[in-house]
């Protein structure tokens, strides 16, 4: 069970993404996500994972011109409880 309130937030917003319909759409994007959500179950330092999926979203960013708007407040929440991110959103929002 998670208890630090970065952890929390950072499931919250991956949770919010995953249920977008925009999201939802989009496989890969959705398996990531499951991915991230099962490294917080197992894995002590989300800190890390917060990172890992900011790379990850990164990656897919750099295959897609646009994203889902729902992945803005995640990619924002990976920001802030990762460490060592620079700031910038990898894809544009589409409507």
């Amino acid at each position: 069970m998670l208890k630090n309130e970065n952890a929390i937030a950072l499931v919250a917003a991956i949770d919010t993404a995953y249920n977008d319909p925009a999201v939802q759409a989009i496989p890969e994007l959705t398996q990531l996500l499951v991915a991230a959500l099962q490294k917080l179950d197992c894995v002590a330092d989300h800190h890390q994972v917060a990172a890992d999926l900011n790379r990850d979203l990164t990656v897919w960013s750099q295959a897609h011109t646009t994203g889902p708007a729902a992945l803005n407040a995640l990619y924002l929440e990976t920001l802030k409880d990762g460490t060592g991110i620079d700031y910038h959103l990898p894809y544009q929002q589409r409507d």
